[in-house]
């Protein structure tokens, strides 16, 4: 691949649009815009481009998986207008190799299927793929590379969107306790603030939930399998006192990646 020349894999998922730039050796400039910009999209991303000195000019294709099926259409319109390249969508213009072991496997998310694709290029099989986000995502592989089960759970942001829809007040404590777990800030023994209580509860959360689904996952793997951890909550898992036998923050794109290079 000329080095002067790059791709753009992107994820959209219930929040933000996040996204980076390959150059066929290595990733060389990545970003996130919040779902309320998605609208702006183009704009920003070409904007980011740019001030990490990529003329879009030079992207030869753009890769893009989606979590949200109802901004699908308009992330690839975005995309397409920021780059002026082909944009190829995960699920209709591109296809995973993974198999799931689902009663009805279309259920299974394409950001899923990416992330699982990501875990098999970086790590093998079998493995334990959790995905820290809006929601909390676990899957298993077992040593052919199936899904063999998964898991969802509410994530820090929908279990703070939950107390603050059932205690108003407390919004304001809410939003500076997940700020604290997201800036990775010691974790209090014991809270003597209804911030610190906060912090403590969503971390104490976060850690059983994840450490649960690993559990759970682990009943249908073979041992070893290591536990693979993805997402925008990563910081806050640390924070927690979660530990991880990987982490990749790319993982998703890195899947979608993989899917990409072998049409």
């Amino acid at each position: 691949m000329n080095s002067e020349q790059w791709r753009v894999y992107a994820d959209v998922g219930n929040t933000a649009l996040n996204w980076a730039a390959h150059d066929g050796d290595d990733w060389i400039a990545e970003g996130r815009v919040g779902v309320e910009e998605l609208t702006a999209g183009s704009a920003v991303v070409r904007e980011t481009l740019e001030s990490a000195g990529l003329a879009p000019s030079d992207c030869l294709r753009v890769a893009l998986v989606s979590s949200r099926p109802s901004v699908a259409d308009e992330m690839v319109a975005a995309l397409a207008e920021a780059t002026g390249a082909e944009v190829a969508l995960m699920g209709r213009d591109l296809q995973a190799r993974v198999e799931v072991g689902y009663y009805d496997p279309a259920e299974f998310g394409q950001d899923r299927l990416a992330a699982a694709e990501g875990a098999l290029a970086l790590h093998g099989a079998p493995a334990v793929v959790i995905t820290l986000g809006t929601c909390i995502t676990a899957q298993a592989l077992d040593r052919s590379g199936r899904v063999v089960g998964g898991a969802i759970a509410a994530g820090m942001e929908a279990q703070a969107a939950g107390i603050e829809a059932a205690v108003p007040h407390l919004r304001e404590p809410v939003e500076h306790a997940l700020a604290n777990l997201r800036a990775g800030r010691a974790i209090p023994g014991a809270g003597h603030s209804t911030i610190e209580n906060l912090t403590l509860g969503l971390a104490a959360s976060l850690r059983g939930t994840v450490e649960a689904l690993v559990e759970a996952m682990g009943e249908v793997t073979p041992a070893p399998a290591p536990v693979i951890a993805t997402g925008g909550d990563l910081p806050a898992a640390r924070a927690a006192g979660v530990g991880f036998d990987h982490e990749e923050p790319l993982l998703i794109l890195e899947g979608l990646r993989a899917v990409d290079e072998r049409r």
